[in-house]
């Protein structure tokens, strides 16, 4: 059974590696755990799906004013495709509406058509491509990834879920 928590500013930090695993194996350049840790404090706020008790995935969000960003999503490779990342956006967006938020804005990936899909079936909108943004390296199975060790570069899509009650 897929719950989502907030992450409370005290209490999590057992919680705090797991989800630092599924970043790790996400990300080319994962953040130190401490950087990852200080994401889950204020001005951020973070949010865990746990599937029976395990993190599955996480989102951390950070809150200036009236704007929102979605600062970094993931969700356990073994949990994909089950509506966890879907399930994810959902709860930011619908606190974002409570917080009084009135955009979200992210950056994704040109080539991640899966996150752009979900975006978009949010209601989040292309703005603006950010032009070489993520440098890309080849992996041993022809597979792209970012990293900081190519000069190959890859386009950031920036995105923003405009709040239809303070539109």
């Amino acid at each position: 059974m897929m719950k989502l928590t907030i992450v409370p500013p005290q209490g999590f930090e057992k919680y705090i590696e797991h989800a630092h695993v599924i970043h790790q194996h996400s990300q080319v350049a994962p953040w130190k755990l401490s950087t990852f840790a200080d994401c889950f404090t204020k001005p951020y706020y973070g949010v865990f799906a746990f599937d029976n008790d395990k993190i599955v995935g996480y989102a951390i969000m950070l809150e200036v004013v009236d704007e929102a960003t979605l600062m970094d999503i993931a969700v356990d490779s073994g949990a994909r495709g089950k509506g966890i990342g879907r399930a994810l956006v959902d709860f930011v967006i619908e606190t974002s509406v409570k917080n009084a938020m009135r955009e979200i804005w992210l950056e994704v990936r040109e080539s991640n058509h899966t996150a752009i899909s979900l975006y978009e079936s949010s209601g989040f909108e292309h703005i603006e491509t950010r032009k070489n943004y993520y440098t890309v390296i080849s992996n041993d199975d022809g597979n792209n990834r970012s990293s900081g060790n190519s000069a190959q570069k890859e386009n950031a899509k920036i995105m923003k879920w405009t709040n239809p009650a303070l539109a």
